[in-house]
């Protein structure tokens, strides 16, 4: 195919041109041509651009064209269609990116930004010329916005807008706009120069042809910027009237402003009691912090001109307390050091505490005190503080009463141990102090009395006695007779020992007695012996082991009862049943159910039994044993 200027091609198109541009307006009348005003595509489509047009009836030969518009402003034709052949220009860089299909529109493949620029359609006929243009817009969204602030410090003080941001929108068509943002809401930013507020905008056209836009704003900073986000939107356009934004997060200044306030308070409860930690929060409104100083002021109306004592120092501003006590009630001051604030603006503060306290239970008699045994005594404790005390009494778990006072009656020696007295304020959970006395319940031995027969089965057996004594000093503990003797530990006033030894005719007759000595005086108990069978022994012997064993033989005397009980219920069953004639009798035994005759009211029973071998015969039942089949029931 050869190019629309060669001499060689077509020859009678020429021709036709001269003869078209002979022919008057009432010629070129007759060739209507319609383009859309604007086309809007995007990026790296393919668009196909329509030519609609018509001729005169009955023309049968017309010629359609496709022009562009180049860099100088001539144009220049990309396509042709004359019905007989179809081309593309070859001199522009149109060769290889355009066709025309059937209906005469120009398809451009993969729309390029360099495709943004005005196409016209010219379509020649006999009749005439007709043209139509259309302007291809392109279009394609931005890359995500970044934002690049401001790290570093910006004073409030300064007299000139500082740099705050720069906003980045990389490569899009058509350029987009980007606008800044505080706190959400817009600033109204000019763009000229100025000390308050203003941005400067920066265009590139990339080697794609795409554009980017950046956009910096500067800003007079002020205290109340302190805790403001900004951030900047792009708005940008597509096809077909769409309207898009992108927004980049929101960011803070760090700014540098003097301290104007100082506030100093408890961030701890408000009721104190010694042994807490206390914790006090000095702010100061400065930026960056400043440093602060803690002191404890002398207390009001004292003598001691003494100065405020210093505590500590931290650029925290916190103040910690560790388990106060009542000392550390009173008056602290926190003092914020900033050079830059005037100096008419008061940079301290102070706040005041109170511990509440309670001073040691004093308990009367003290630590430990010594009482007879049947004689009565009386605790008493006492005690002050911030708050008056309620006053209690425990041993041990057991809460003994409620006041200063504790009375013991009639002292025995189970008493004998730890009292505590305890000092609390109700009003103040968890304030409360503690003080305890040891209680000495002395005299003479008391035997915890044991039965007085020791079971045992034959001569020569070996028992063991048992001997329990309370008293206090320890008693010591005497057998009248030589053994194993085993000595246990002295406990709650208590006292044991333990003495196995062989039963012989001698022991029998005498028995054996045991002895608790100590100053107050003795006491004694007496063992004897008693022989029994192994059944009753498994009820009494274990008697002389103390409580558990009780406890043993008492399950042993249940379970003899309860088999007894279940032989006597099975040899009843059996009676029964043979009573009832539910079980076969022997031959032995007679029955006679015929009434006499006269009188059928009354009913003979005529019976032999032999009571022996009915016995025999009832006890061999019940005992499931083989007897002969003729026992008689």
């Amino acid at each position: 195919m050869g190019s629309v200027g060669s001499p060689k091609a077509l020859p009678w198109r020429g021709l036709l041109a001269c003869l078209l541009l002979i022919a008057g307006p009432e010629c070129q009348a007759g060739v209507q041509v319609s383009l859309p005003a604007v086309m809007e595509v995007r990026l790296g489509e393919e668009v196909p651009i329509p030519c609609t047009h018509n001729v005169s009836e009955g023309e049968d030969f017309h010629l359609v064209e496709w022009f562009i518009t180049d860099r100088n402003g001539e144009q220049r034709r990309v396509a042709y269609n004359d019905q007989v052949q179809q081309g593309v220009d070859r001199g522009t860089e149109y060769k290889d990116r355009v066709t025309m299909d059937t209906n005469y529109s120009l398809v451009i493949k993969s729309v390029d930004v360099s495709d943004e620029r005005t196409f016209s359609c010219q379509v020649t006929s006999s009749s005439g010329t007709g043209t139509g243009a259309t302007q291809l817009k392109v279009y394609d969204p931005p890359e995500t916005p970044e934002v690049t602030h401001n790290s570093g410090t910006l004073s409030v003080t300064g007299e000139y807008a500082s740099q705050i941001a720069t906003c980045s929108s990389k490569n899009a068509n058509p350029l987009p706009t980007i606008s800044w943002y505080k706190d959400g809401h817009l600033l109204n930013a000019s763009t000229e120069l100025n000390r308050e507020l203003y941005v400067v905008s920066r265009t590139v056209k990339e080697a794609s042809g795409l554009l980017s836009l950046s956009s910096t704003l500067y800003l007079l900073p002020k205290k109340s910027d302190k805790d403001s986000a900004f951030h900047c939107k792009v708005t940008y356009t597509m096809p077909h009237g769409e309207v898009h934004t992108a927004e980049t997060p929101p960011f803070h200044l760090t700014l540098h402003y003097y301290t104007e306030n100082v506030d100093f308070a408890l961030e701890s409860s408000e009721v104190i009691k010694e042994g807490d930690d206390v914790q006090l929060r000095c702010k100061a409104d400065g930026s960056p912090p400043p440093e602060y100083f803690f002191f404890k002021l002398p207390a009001s109306g004292s003598q001691d001109p003494e100065t405020p004592r210093e505590i500590e120092s931290n650029l925290q501003g916190v103040l910690h307390l560790r388990q106060v006590t009542k000392a550390d009630s009173g008056t602290y001051q926190c003092q914020a050091l900033d050079f830059d604030s005037p100096p008419e603006v008061i940079l301290e503060k102070e706040v005041t505490i109170y511990v509440h306290y309670l001073d040691p239970v004093i308990v009367n008699p003290s630590k430990k005190v010594t009482v007879n045994v049947s004689d009565s005594l009386t605790l008493s404790c006492s005690g002050s503080g911030s708050k008056a005390p309620v006053f209690s009494w425990r041993k041990g778990k057991e809460h003994m009463a409620d006041g200063p006072d504790l009375t013991l009656s009639s002292v025995k020696y189970h008493m004998a141990g730890k009292y505590t007295c305890r000092a609390s304020v109700p009003s103040i959970p968890g304030l409360q102090k503690e003080e305890t006395v040891q209680v000495i319940v002395e005299g003479k031995p008391e035997m915890e009395k044991r039965h007085a027969k020791s079971p045992f089965h034959s001569m020569g057996e070996t028992v063991k006695l048992t001997c329990m004594a309370f008293g206090h000093p320890e008693p010591e503990i005497r057998w009248s007779v030589a053994g194993q003797e085993s000595v246990g530990q002295y406990y709650a006033n208590r006292a044991v020992s333990e003495l196995s030894v062989e039963v012989t005719p001698e022991l029998v007759q005498s028995g054996v007695q045991c002895w608790a000595e100590n100053s107050y005086g003795s006491d004694e108990q007496q063992f004897q012996f008693e022989i029994v069978s192994p059944t009753a022994s498994s009820t009494l012997a274990p008697a002389v082991e103390g409580e558990e064993s009780q406890g043993g033989s008492t399950i042993a005397v249940i379970a003899v009862c309860v088999c007894v009980l279940l032989l006597l219920l099975i040899v009843g069953f059996f009676y029964f049943m043979q009573r009832r004639g539910q079980l076969p009798c022997g031959g032995g035994e007679k029955r006679s159910l015929t009434p006499k005759e006269g009188n059928p009211d009354d009913t003979v029973v005529e019976m032999k039994t032999d009571r022996r071998n009915e016995q025999t015969g009832l006890l061999s039942h019940g005992g499931g044993g083989g007897g002969s089949g003729t026992n008689e029931c």
